[in-house]
Parts: C-alpha cells; structure tokens; sequence
C-alpha cells in the first residue's frame, strides 16, 4: 500500500512565500543598482534636497540606520523580531527572505533619501576615469563572487521562499571555508570597503560614507564572529586560527608530523566499503588503524553490487582483486530497451586494460572479503557498537568518543556515509538536492534467459534495471511514479510485467527496499585533522555503482597521501588539499553523469520517450560515440580514477 505524506505547507503559504520572494529580490536587485549608480557619482543626487545642519543629520542617520540596523537584526532578538513579519506561522521559514528585503530597503533609504552637498572634490576624466571605474567593477565583482562563496541563496534571502514553495523545510549552511572565504574570514565586508575607496568620483558626501563605514566594516564581523562561535564552537575556532581576519593572507599550515604519543595513527568512522578499504591500505603499509561502527552487525542486505575496472586495479593492492572476481558476475554487456524496441547494447569487450567488464557482486560480499583481509592485519582494530557523539582536535591529535569509550588518533578519517556523524561534528557544509525520482529494489531467483548480461528498459511509464547476481539470483530496480516506503510484495513483479513482459515469480523474492536518491557535495573534504571520504564526502546516485567506487578512489588517494605524511613526514597541509582538488574533481564528474543518466533514464510520458528512443539509438549507439560508452559507464574516463592516473607533476608538487 503506497503511503502518501501530509504536505508541509498549505497553498495559501506557499503563495504568500512566493509573494515575499519576489518582492524581496525586487527590492534588492533595485538598491544594487541605485547603489551602483550612486556611489559612482559621488553621491551628487537625493530625494530630499535639504541643506545645513538638517542635511547632515539626515545624512548622518542615514547611514547609522545602515549600519545599526543590519547588525540588530542579525542578533537573537532581532532574529525573533523577523519571525513575527511573515503570516500563517511562516516566520521563521521566511526569515533570511524578510532580512533580505529588510537590508534592501535600508540601503534604498540611504542612497535615495541623501542630501547631497554638491561639493565635488574630483572627478577624473580620461584613462584616470578607466582606470577607477575598472577597479569598481571588480569590487563588484569581488563582493559577488564573496556573497556567492558564502551561500547565495542566504545572503539574497532565496533560500526560505523557494524551500516553503517547493514544500521542503530551509536548510541553513554551516560558515563557508573555501573560495575567498579560504584567505579571509570576511570577504564580503572588505569587498564592500573597496567599493567605497574604488569609486571614482569624490565628494564630501563620498569621503563621509566612505569613513563610516570602512569603520563598520572593520568592526561589524567582530560580533559576527561571536555568534559564530557559539553556534559551530571549536569548528570555527580553528578556522580562526588558521585564516586572518581581514587581509587575506596564506592559510597556516598544520602541524606534521606530530610527535603527540596517540592510541592510533588513523581512526576511521564507518565500517562500510570505503572504511574497510581504506583500512586495509594503511593497515597494509604498517599504520596502526582504528575502525569505529555503530552498527552491530555488518549489513545483511545487498546495496551497491558494481565494481569498475579502476577498482579492480585498487583491490589489487591488497590482493583481493582475484577473489573478487571468482565470487562475482562479469558483465560484459548491457543491452538497452526503448519504448520501441531494442535500440543498442554497450559493451565492455574492447575497454582497454585487464578487467573488461563490471563486476556484480552484493555488497555484504564485498564486505565479508574486506574485513576478512583486515582481520589478518594486527595492527588494524574493529570496534563495532561504537556511535561517535564527540570529536576534539588540536594541532597534533585528534580524541573521539562514544559511550563508554575514548580514544586518540593523529588523524580521523569519516566514513560513515551521506548521513555522516563527523561531516555533522566538524560543521562543514555541503550542497545537495534530491534527484526527484524514486525507485524500488529487489533481488530475485533468477529464472529469465537473460544470462549474465544487465538488461535496461526505459518505457513511458518509468525505467526497469536488471542486473545478474552470483548464486542464480538477479536484481530488479523500477521506477515509481512517488515514494513508497510501504508496499505490497509483488509490485516490483508486477511493474516488470507491465513494462518488459517478463514474468516474475513473486515467491521468488527475497528482499525488497524503495529508494529515492539524491547528490550531495560537501564544500571541503578535510578540516584540521578531520578528513572526510566516500559518501561523507559526496553522494550520487546508488544506481551504477559510481559511488562506492568513487569513494574507493577516495581511500586509495587518501591512503597514500596519510602515509606520505606519517611515515616519510611530508607536509601535511599541501597532501590534503591535492585529495580535495583531486577528488572534488573526480567526485563531480561522477556526480554530473549520475546526474544526467538519471534525468535521461527517468523520462516518462509517449513524446520525451520517443524522443529518447531516437536520440540513444542514432546517437549513443551508433557513430563515434557508440566507441566511448563502453569505457563511459566502466569510469575509465573519470578523472583521478586510481593514483596511478594522478599526473606525477600534481604529486610530486603536493608531496614537495
């Protein structure tokens, strides 16, 4: 039985939400441009045209409204404030979209309620005046590309109205830490500041706004950085540590190696596929590892069951890559079903290296293989029942702690999957959406003549997978129209039917679980010495297997720069940012391409399949790029698959 959820809000609230979102970017796109114009003339026109002393307390309140407003309407009682200016209860959903608007109107009234003092100091002409109003632009550049590293959708106020119309709750980013915000704790005001200073023409006016508030700029952040404190506490605290307040400067380095006695050299959170393996490549080169899991048991039901040719290569490293292969199904072909028809087949026959196929082996294998191999490692521990609630780092170490537990470790390493417990205690933000789609996953006894090939079938009604497992057994994944987290047996046979024509036996089900995926990305993949790996790091859909192989490219990179670091005492801080760029590279190409099969496979409807039908047939099954969907879907074409495919300059610069 399909179970429908209440919607979180009414009609009449996402239409008032629309209405303030429209009314706040209306007032805000219009104090940019007022702005804009105004500065750049020197604040030469107002409004209001009063003189003497009145003007200049107009103008002097003018700008403290700015300033003192902005400030308390950013504290905990002016947050509460906010909440009461949106109706039917929608306050505090609405209230980066009111702060928004609010702002706007502020700096409308000061710009357009000036009383300008028509003394004109200088106003340059020529290549002086190209020269200035170059540098303006950029400021304006400066403080867009700031505002947008910061979370655009908060600083604009989009993100409350659009979270309410698509009737989902706002989801509120930690503090940012990378792009501008990785050289200065505050970017937005010094950008701000340099469009005062840049902007060509001088007047009294523009010298008095221009003081003021540089001064407010230069101070405001100080309070900032309270709450900030005592919302993400030691989070923040070390980026304080390591990032200069104003002026950017270079970011310190962290401590390596240490000379801190510690229980462990790496502790890992997660026991899943990336965790053990990670765990087998350091414990490998003689590294003292510790894995912590929450879970009692490891999982009994099958998740992801394809492995790539890159991770084969991988898997090598530790011996495994045979046993892998005896215990799975090489699939060597997947033939592809249209609306229509048969419209192709891509092959991995021709894909160059060893391993011309894609393993299918069940997930709980794949873990059984990997902590059998670490279980032969002595200096490699397992804890399971272990929930992390804690995490502590200074220069040289790191504590976690559980119930009834604590240990130390140079370095911590979070696994533990998109719903990561470390990636929550070290406050780092990521973006993500669900793909909107959804799915149903069953592993049946496989009695079709389908063989050991994977079979798709993109209809208008919704797509159907089909993947052989090891033992006589074959998964079914189809598509739903919603979510259905409660269902009858035999709905996934039943969709087969209607779509492919192949009869399923119910009885010869064994398992059943809905799915509705969806891709994350966290900003920066490593925090002191915290870092972050696998689905921690980034996730995609399940669907292909892309994710648990990027993340087994995660752990080998990861594996060599931490022992880089430990037992050859490289630079710390150098190693980790070439995982972070290496990785964010290879994780968003993976992500893009879920991305795409997903929007591509998931049409629905007689025209779009139609469409589809001839686009995969003439296109990717023919002609030149017929030859790369082959290596395509094995991720040889993923960049930074496997160490080896890291180029030896970007190495050996991180490891100098």
């Amino acid at each position: 039985m399909n179970v429908s959820s209440t919607p979180l809000y009414t009609p009449a609230q996402r239409w008032v939400a629309l209405g303030y979102g429209l009314l706040s970017h209306a007032l805000f796109l219009t104090s940019i441009v007022v702005m804009f114009v105004s500065l750049y003339r020197g604040l030469s026109f107002g409004l209001l045209h009063l003189h003497g002393w009145a003007a200049v307390m107009d103008d002097v309140l003018l700008v403290a409204q700015f300033a003192v407003g902005h400030s308390l309407l950013l504290s905990d009682k002016g947050r509460r404030f906010m909440t009461k200016l949106a109706p039917l209860n929608l306050g505090r959903d609405l209230s980066t979209t009111v702060f928004a608007g609010i702002a706007s109107l502020q700096l409308l009234a000061v710009f357009l309620l000036w009383s300008p003092s028509n003394v004109i100091w200088a106003a340059p002409e020529g290549w002086i005046n190209n020269v200035l109003t170059t540098l303006y632009a950029i400021s304006w550049l400066l403080l867009a590309k700031s505002m947008s590293d910061a979370g655009l959708d908060t600083q604009i106020g989009s993100v409350g109205w659009r979270s309410v119309w698509s009737g989902q709750r706002p989801v509120y980013q930690p503090f940012a830490r990378t792009g501008m915000f990785r050289h200065s704790r505050q970017p937005i005001y010094s950008s701000f500041t340099l469009i005062l200073w840049t902007a060509p023409v001088w007047t009294l006016d523009h010298l008095f706004i221009a003081i003021a508030w540089s001064a407010y700029c230069v101070l405001a952040p100080v309070i900032k950085e309270r709450r900030y404190l005592r919302w993400y506490g030691a989070a923040y605290e070390r980026y304080r540590q390591r990032v200069s307040y104003w002026f950017p400067a270079k970011v310190r380095a962290i401590k390596s190696p240490t000379m801190k006695s510690t229980d462990h050299d790496i502790a890992i959170v997660g026991a899943g596929p990336v965790g053990l393996l990670l765990a087998g490549l350091l414990g490998q080169k003689g590294l003292r590892v510790l894995i912590v899991d929450k879970r009692t048991e490891p999982l009994t039901h099958s998740q992801a069951i394809g492995i790539t040719p890159p991770s084969l290569e991988i898997l090598a490293h530790l011996g495994l890559d045979e046993e892998f292969v005896r215990r799975g199904v090489p699939i060597r072909d997947c033939h592809v079903h249209g609306q229509g028809g048969y419209l192709g087949c891509a092959s991995f026959r021709e894909i160059p290296g060893a391993h011309r196929y894609i393993l299918s082996l069940p997930q709980q294998m794949t873990l059984s293989l990997l902590e059998s191999k670490i279980s032969t490692m002595p200096n490699v521990t397992l804890h399971r029942s272990m929930a992390i609630t804690q995490i502590e780092q200074d220069a040289e170490s790191v504590t976690l702690s559980g119930e009834g537990f604590t240990s130390t470790a140079r370095w911590l390493v979070g696994c533990d999957g998109h719903k990561s417990r470390v990636r929550e205690l070290i406050k780092m933000r990521g973006k993500g959406a669900p793909y909107g789609c959804h799915f149903l996953m069953g592993d049946f006894i496989d009695r079709t003549t389908l063989g050991d090939d994977a079979h798709l079938w993109f209809t208008q009604d919704g797509a159907v997978e089909s993947f052989p497992l090891p033992d006589g057994r074959r998964r079914w994944i189809v598509q739903t129209k919603q979510a259905m987290p409660e269902t009858k047996r035999g709905i996934i046979s039943e969709i087969v039917r209607q779509r492919t024509g192949l009869d399923l036996a119910i009885e010869d089900q064994q398992n059943q679980s809905p799915f509705s995926p969806r891709w994350m990305q966290t900003e920066q993949y490593h925090d002191g010495r915290v870092i972050l790996c696998g689905d921690a790091a980034h996730l995609m859909s399940p669907i292909g297997g892309q994710g648990m192989n990027t993340g087994w490219a995660d752990a080998e990179f990861l594996a060599e720069a931490l022992r880089a670091i430990e037992q050859r005492g490289q630079a710390a801080l150098p190693l980790l940012e070439a995982y972070d760029r290496c990785r964010h590279s290879a994780s968003n190409a993976a992500i893009v391409r879920a991305a795409r099969g997903m929007w591509l496979g998931t049409r629905t409807g007689c025209v779009q399949s139609w469409l589809r039908d001839v686009f995969m047939r003439e296109c990717l099954f023919k002609g030149p790029l017929s030859r790369r969907i082959g290596p395509y879907f094995a991720m040889l074409t993923i960049p930074y698959n496997t160490v080896k495919r890291v180029p030896a300059k970007l190495w050996e610069k991180a490891s100098s």
